[in-house]
């Protein structure tokens, strides 16, 4: 058996392979976990770099898309150009690492069900569970605020001002307990079962939330319109900041590209492979773009790279990108401007 020779220069570290880039823009659904699955099919790299914008949509859509990715990939980071909502923020549990620019939004996490007897519009899955929070809570006060009257003004004993304020109350909040259905009031528990349990699954691998973060997401937030900006997502996540470098270059080459496909479903979803020969030292630069140089600006992390340098090269493939990627979406709607 062979021994190395002393002084042997250690063999060169193995070039690390640049993340895949997906696009996603527009509703969560199941024919948008679809496009993913039909994307997926192209990947090349163990990395993965998702850009999301989206106003929300299906739960059970948003936790397939988030596991799929999760499972070709050893692990995915969420750029935010700018808005992701509801089943969007569900995804993004499932990110190693959140990028949210200085426009970006996240929003809460409660689940929305359809309205009763309507064909359009959806309720929060809270709102009959904050509703019945405050009945009792006023209950409560009223039945108090009628013991303290009748015993230290009326001067009545406890036990017949007890009675008394009961049956005040009662008379007072039994018709307007009687209007809760118990069927629905389980419709809408169920509804936000199912944000925690997703939620709890995807962040088994991402471990990206603080020990409240899920229970702030889906219970905390008064309205499901709510703003989380980047810092209010970091008292809920542990690793989220303002993009920097490259993802600040992929934030801002995507922001306006996104923007006229965020309300479509199907969404527009692309997969944008690692470029293989970045990681090949006698790569030339045959895959250079011809495009408007974007470290003439500054980045996020305040320093522009050179444009000759490995991080220029693959800046102004992402400035490319958003252009092939509006394009595209111009090629499928002729109506797009």
């Amino acid at each position: 058996m062979e021994t190395p020779q002393s002084g042997s220069a250690p063999s060169p570290a193995p070039a690390q392979v640049p993340p895949d880039i997906m696009i996603y823009s527009g509703q969560i659904s199941r024919a948008g976990y679809d496009a993913v699955c039909n994307e997926l099919k192209k990947r090349q790299s163990n990395r993965l770099v998702l850009v999301l914008t989206t106003p929300g949509g299906d739960p059970h859509a948003g936790f397939r898309i988030a596991r799929a990715l999760q499972h070709d990939y050893e692990s995915f980071d969420a750029v935010i150009p700018w808005l992701c909502k509801s089943a969007g923020t569900l995804i993004c549990i499932g990110a190693k690492h959140l990028w949210l620019d200085d426009q970006s939004e996240l929003g809460p996490l409660d689940v929305q069900v359809k309205k009763q007897d309507e064909l359009v519009g959806r309720n929060s899955g809270l709102d009959i569970l904050q509703a019945v929070n405050y009945l009792q809570n006023q209950a409560m006060a009223a039945f108090r605020s009628y013991l303290v009257e009748l015993t230290g003004g009326a001067g009545l004993s406890t036990r017949i001002a007890s009675d008394i304020s009961s049956k005040l109350t009662t008379g007072l909040f039994s018709p307007i307990f009687g209007q809760i259905d118990p069927m629905r009031l389980a419709e809408m528990q169920r509804a936000t079962d199912i944000a925690f349990a997703y939620g709890e699954r995807l962040n088994q691998k991402s471990q990206n939330l603080r020990r409240d973060g899920l229970e702030k997401l889906v219970v905390s937030y008064p309205s499901h319109s709510f703003v989380i900006d980047r810092k209010e997502a970091s008292t809920i996540f542990t690793r989220v900041g303002r993009p920097e470098g490259l993802m600040a270059h992929l934030s801002t080459a995507l922001y306006d590209s996104c923007k006229p496909n965020f309300n479509d479903d199907p969404p527009r979803v692309q997969l944008i492979v690692a470029d293989q020969s970045n990681t090949d030292p006698s790569h030339s630069g045959e895959h250079d773009v011809d495009v408007s140089n974007p470290e003439q600006s500054p980045g996020g992390d305040g320093e522009s790279k050179p444009a000759n340098s490995a991080d220029g090269e693959q800046a102004q493939q992402l400035r490319a990108y958003s252009f092939g990627f509006q394009a595209g979406r111009q090629d499928s709607d002729p109506e797009a401007t």
